[in-house]
């Protein structure tokens, strides 16, 4: 058995114990979500980096770089957005869960994640069709109105620890807000829809939160700074360290359910694999993944359901949800043919070429850089990013399983279980 794929089996066998408890409690939890008639979000709050950024970025340096310009956004909007993508992005998806009841004609389906009030779940998969706006970025909204469907407080480049541990560890610490900071600007968020302590906790129990994919920076940047992956190993408990303690302070703050990704399979990224390339076979899996880097990634993901784990614990009338962005990577990567995606799932559709698509000095947007005919069968977007359609079939995975433990269309009720 392979390094590699040892460590994802231990991945594996901890996401399996919760899947577990999850199926123990299934029946338990439909009964008594039954019994309560239903549940809804009436908002989503999501915090991460690039990944899950909608324009904070844009709006926080004075150069955001190719990302304000065509091809980003071309697939869907028609122009560029914020979103280090095509077209929509993971939490335009999941959004879709978060509008509240309105006149426009629903269809009521099977209700999501945690205990509310007794009112029908209502998920809305038009929602674009439908008119109703997409999550407001911090950086774009001025008022309670323009949060009244929750806010986006992700930004490029952001990372899950302060400033303070790179300066110490001699990385570049970059210079957008970090987890905790996002945290602050949510807190600025709550005191223009909340007036009391009784309106923050509705606010915070109708509210689902989406806590990254936040980490993927805290090792790209020294990786990419010249450290090695053995140092960077060590940095794995702090980086987790930091996204519970960002998850444990919204919880203090009434938070009632709350998903928190994983890494994905950064060895599968075209930049990663432009960034350190090499000719010797042993350090690619069947795939073309670099082993090293995914081994990274698991160790970190391993350590975060362990952490996830505890909290549930702690916070037994809280749901909390692990997704697995990494296996739905994998997975895209190892049978694009089975989603529609073509059959270089390792180039990136938008770069300035080479063997992964991926120039450095010819970033996607900028004047050099050109885009594949085809954004929908590509899986990477730009070498570090995804396309719109790999990002809707892992949020596809998240809302309706495999890939999130306990899924998100399945749980209704499991918060206040004792998980």
């Amino acid at each position: 058995m392979t390094t590699t794929t040892a460590s994802r089996c231990v991945l594996a066998a901890h996401i399996l114990l919760v899947a577990a408890c999850c199926a123990a409690l299934g029946i338990r939890a439909q009964t008594q979500q039954q019994q309560r008639g239903g549940c809804r979000f009436a908002r989503l709050f999501s915090f991460g980096d690039s990944i899950t950024d909608n324009g904070n970025w844009l709006r926080y340096v004075s150069s955001p770089g190719g990302v304000a310009s065509s091809p980003y956004g071309d697939t869907f909007f028609r122009r560029p957005t914020g979103r280090f993508c095509d077209g929509r992005i993971i939490i335009d998806y999941v959004g879709e869960l978060s509008c509240p009841c309105s006149s426009h004609q629903r269809t009521y389906v099977r209700p999501v994640l945690t205990r509310m009030p007794r009112v029908p779940c209502v998920i809305d998969r038009a929602a674009d069709a439908l008119g109703l706006p997409f999550l407001t970025p911090y950086l774009a909204g001025n008022s309670s109105r323009d949060f009244a469907n929750g806010a986006n407080f992700a930004v490029g480049g952001a990372t899950a620890l302060g400033k303070d541990y790179f300066t110490a560890k001699n990385v570049d610490d970059g210079f957008t807000p970090s987890l905790q900071g996002q945290v602050t600007w949510f807190k600025n968020v709550t005191r223009m829809l909340a007036t009391d302590e009784q309106g923050l906790s509705d606010l915070m129990a109708s509210s689902l939160f989406l806590v990254g994919e936040i980490g993927g920076n805290d090792y790209n940047r020294p990786l990419f700074g010249g450290k090695s992956v053995d140092e960077v190993t060590t940095y794995i408990p702090d980086v987790v360290a930091a996204i519970s303690s960002a998850v444990t302070e919204l919880i203090g703050l009434g938070a009632k359910t709350i998903v928190v990704p994983g890494n994905f399979p950064i060895g599968c990224s075209p930049g990663y694999l432009t960034m350190f390339p090499t000719h010797d076979t042993a350090q690619f899996d069947a795939t073309g993944c670099l082993r090293w880097a995914n081994h990274l990634a698991v160790l970190h993901n391993s350590a975060l359901v362990v952490e996830l784990a505890r909290i549930r614990r702690r916070h037994p009338g809280v749901a909390v949800v692990y997704a697995d962005y990494y296996s739905a990577v994998v997975d895209l990567v190892a049978n694009p043919g089975e989603q529609g995606f073509g059959d270089q799932p390792l180039v990136s559709c938008c770069g300035g070429g080479g063997p992964y698509n991926v120039n450095f000095s010819v970033q996607c947007g900028t004047s050099r850089s050109t885009a594949c005919s085809d954004p929908g069968a590509a899986v990477s977007w730009d070498g570090f990013h995804f396309t719109e359609h790999a990002y809707k079939v892992i949020a596809d995975g998240v809302l309706q399983g495999p890939y999130a433990v306990p899924s998100i269309l399945t749980s209704c009720g499991i918060a206040g279980t004792g998980l």
